[in-house]
This record gives structure tokens, C-alpha cells and sequence, in this order.
């Protein structure tokens, strides 16, 4: 060790630092500590974290990249990370990226970064994890481009004012998940990013057969408002609703509502839910969060500039639950004005179309996209899809394009429409859009 120090001369530095170090090796380093330009702890405690800072203190000038793995304080006997008595590391003021991952409390309160451009967090914890704390780190951070934050937890607002924004002016890229432990958009109402261009807000649930998923992971439209608003200072344009479910034991099925603004600025709220058996219960849960999502779209006043409206729903829906579905969606639809496209991707179109216009009342629509729909466009759904091209021709807004892309040429299809519609545009589908 030694040796190699010398020969390093006064080369940048790159340390790897494991719990099986010695007292004796990590005090080689202080005479060359200016040097550090990447520091990484592996499966540590937080006392030898602490050890380490205590032995190496002073300037870090070079030091740029920390990355921290705290293992669970029950591998290789008691953690003193309780007792942290110091800031750690509080001389490298010229950090730019720091990541941690930590089985334990992440004690982030014992760094201060100032000049941090990106921070990677990832927790697991039985007790709850205090967002007080995390927020504090934030907001002594303003200089972050990139946080990606993911939380096995319960999060805990105690101390935590409902008034509270943190503002990362810079942030261009913000990514929140929540597991079993309440929804990231809690947390992301507390954080401000007016330069965001994406935002990722996920929420992940394991839900055993039968137990239902908890109401308060969906947004509510005043919490959906506070996020757009800190979010993105241009007015939403497109939404977007997709259920997609794997079928397979234990995978996730994941609902996501997707909001794009006019700077193209992307706001994603997921829904992850592992299954624990895929069936009638996942079909239940499709139309709830449909039912959930619709509701929320068509109470947000800052809605009111949307053109387009993509839906990816859910194939195979059971007959009682089509009514229900045409309800919720005929609401949305009378909330929203016109729309320059309408975009329905692999779903059942029996919703969409079988039941207009007793349900369903479009609004003026320029452009009409079926999307990998030809084996779910059955006789009932394409005679709605027709008396729906046909009744937007009477009423002086006739759609200007259908597009209907299949895997089936659907001749007899586009012969219907074409007395309705500018253009029907039916495309073999190759499987690539």
C-alpha cells in the first residue's frame, strides 16, 4: 500500500474502501487525501464511514464522485452510525456526484454538498424514513441537476409544513419511487423543478390476491395541480393513460398517466403493482385506476389547453364492466375541448365505440389513431366506430384522418368510413409502431 501510494505521486486518486480495512490502512491516506478524486465505500457500516472521515480530514479538493453502500446494521455486529457525531466529508466542497444506498438511516443530514450536480438515493428501511431530512439535504444543495431518489419505506411528514417547497432552480431530471410505504407524489409536492424536462413519480405496491390496493397512491387533482404547477411553467397538452399487465406470476402491472406540457417538459405517474396471482382481480383493479385517472384528468383546470389524448387500456374486459368504462371515458371527454388527435392503442375498442352515442359524446377530433386494434375491433365496436365518423360529419366536424393500423388489411373497414372522413389511412401493421 505503500508502495503504491508513493508511485502515485500526486496522480488523482481513485479509492475503493471496504469494511475489512484496517485502522492501519486507512491511515496511509491522509498525506494524500488532495489527491482523491473518487472515494467508494462497499458493504459498510456507518462507523467505518465515520472512521474514515475522522482519520482523513481536511481539504478534498479533487473529490467529485462518492458513492456510499451502508449494509443492514445486523451483518457483522452493532452500528455506531447512531452516534455520528460530525459532518462527514464537509471539506469536499467541490463534490459533484454522490450516491447512497443505505439498509439502514441514511443520516443525510451529516453531509452538506453545496456545489452537488447529482444525487443518487436508495433506502430500505423497517422504520419510517423522515422526508424532513431529505428535504433539508435538498434545499442545501441548489446547485443539482439530476436526482434520482428510491424509497423501501414508510415515508414520515412529521415536521413537515403542507406549505413547504423546496426549489432546485437547475433540476432537469427528477425521478421519485415509493415502495409500501406511501405515494411519491406526497413527497413530490414538497419539491419545486420549474427547469424539469422529466419527471418520474412511481409508486409500488405488493398486493396479495384479494387485499385491495390503498385509495391515497393515486393522485388527488389538488396534488396533481401543486405538481404541475412546481413542475413545469407551460400549459399541458397531451395526456396519456396506459395499463399494461404482464401475466406472469408475480409481475408487475403497471398504470401509468403521463402529462406532457408545450416545452415538452414530461411528467410520469406509475403504478406499479406486483400481483400476487393475475385474474379477475387484476381486471377489477384496471377499471379502478382508469376510474381514478379519469376523474382526476377531468377535475384539473390546468387541463383545459389539452390537444392530445392517448389511451393504452386493457385488453379482454370483462361485458358488465364496458358500460361502466364508457361512462368514465364519455366523462373525460366532455371535460376536455377539441382535441387535435385520439389515439387508442391495444385495448378492447368495445368501450370506446359500441355504446355511442348513448354514452359517449366526442368532442371535435382532428385525427382518429387505432393502434394494434384489428383483433379487438370486433362487428359491435366497428359499427360504433362507423356511426361515430358518420355523426361527427353531420354535426360539421368530421374527423380529417382515421388511421387504423393492423396486421389485417381492413378493406372493409376503410370502405365505411371513407363517406365520413377526409382520409382513412389503414396501414398493414408490422409490429414496430
Amino acid at each position: 500500500m505503500k508502495t503504491l501510494l508513493k508511485r502515485a505521486k500526486g496522480t488523482p486518486l481513485t479509492i475503493l474502501a471496504s469494511r475489512m480495512d484496517s485502522v492501519s490502512t486507512v491511515s496511509l491516506l491522509p498525506p494524500h487525501t488532495k489527491q482523491i478524486a473518487s472515494l467508494e465505500f462497499a458493504n459498510n457500516h456507518w462507523a467505518d464511514i465515520q472512521r474514515f472521515s475522522e482519520i482523513n480530514s481536511g481539504p478534498l479538493p479533487p473529490l467529485r464522485i462518492l458513492n456510499i453502500n451502508i449494509i443492514w446494521r445486523g451483518w457483522g455486529g452493532s452500528d455506531m452510525g447512531a452516534s455520528l457525531s460530525h459532518t462527514l466529508f464537509s471539506e469536499a466542497t467541490g463534490l459533484k456526484e454522490f450516491r447512497l444506498h443505505s439498509e439502514t438511516s441514511p443520516f443525510l443530514s451529516r453531509f452538506v454538498f453545496p456545489n452537488l450536480t447529482s444525487f443518487e438515493l436508495s433506502v430500505i428501511l423497517m422504520e419510517e424514513f423522515r422526508v424532513s431530512e431529505l428535504l433539508d439535504f435538498l434545499e442545501a444543495s441548489p446547485m443539482l441537476q439530476v436526482v434520482h431518489v428510491e424509497i423501501v419505506a414508510t415515508l414520515s411528514l412529521e415536521g413537515v409544513s403542507q406549505e413547504r417547497v423546496v426549489a432546485l432552480q437547475h433540476v432537469g431530471s427528477l425521478c421519485l419511487t415509493v415502495r409500501d410505504g406511501g405515494p411519491s407524489h406526497k413527497l413530490a409536492t414538497h419539491i419545486s423543478c420549474p427547469s424539469v424536462k422529466n419527471t418520474s413519480l412511481t409508486y409500488m405496491h405488493n398486493r396479495e390476491h384479494g387485499n385491495p390496493v390503498p385509495l391515497d397512491v393515486f393522485p388527488t387533482s389538488d396534488s396533481l395541480n401543486a405538481i404541475i404547477r412546481q413542475y413545469t411553467t407551460s400549459p399541458i397538452e397531451e395526456v396519456g393513460f396506459e395499463t399494461i399487465t404482464d401475466p406472469n406470476p408475480y409481475a408487475f402491472s403497471t398504470r401509468s398517466l403521463i402529462l406532457r406540457s408545450a416545452d415538452t417538459t414530461i411528467i410520469d405517474f406509475r403504478f406499479q403493482i406486483v400481483e400476487f396471482e393475475l385474474g379477475d382481480s387484476a381486471k377489477s383493479l384496471n377499471f379502478d385506476v382508469f376510474s381514478k385517472a379519469c376523474k382526476t384528468i377531468r377535475d384539473l383546470p390546468l387541463l383545459a389547453n389539452v390537444k392530445y389524448l392517448h389511451i393504452h387500456g386493457a385488453l379482454d374486459i370483462e361485458t358488465e364492466s364496458i358500460t361502466r368504462i364508457a361512462h368514465e371515458f364519455g366523462g373525460l371527454l366532455k371535460s376536455l375541448g377539441p382535441l387535435e388527435e385520439l389515439t387508442i392503442h391495444r385495448c378492447d375498442m368495445r368501450p370506446y365505440f359500441s355504446y355511442y352515442p348513448e354514452i359517449v359524446e366526442y368532442p371535435p377530433i382532428k385525427v382518429l389513431t387505432l393502434s394494434d386494434a384489428w383483433k379487438k375491433l370486433d362487428e359491435d365496436a366497428v359499427k360504433g366506430l362507423v356511426r361515430l365518423t358518420k355523426t361527427q360529419h353531420e354535426i360539421g366536424v368530421p374527423f380529417e384522418r382515421v388511421t387504423i393500423h393492423s396486421d389485417i388489411s381492413p378493406a372493409d373497414i376503410e370502405e365505411k368510413l371513407r363517406p365520413w372522413v377526409g382520409t382513412v389511412d389503414c396501414p398493414l401493421y408490422d409490429g414496430s409502431q
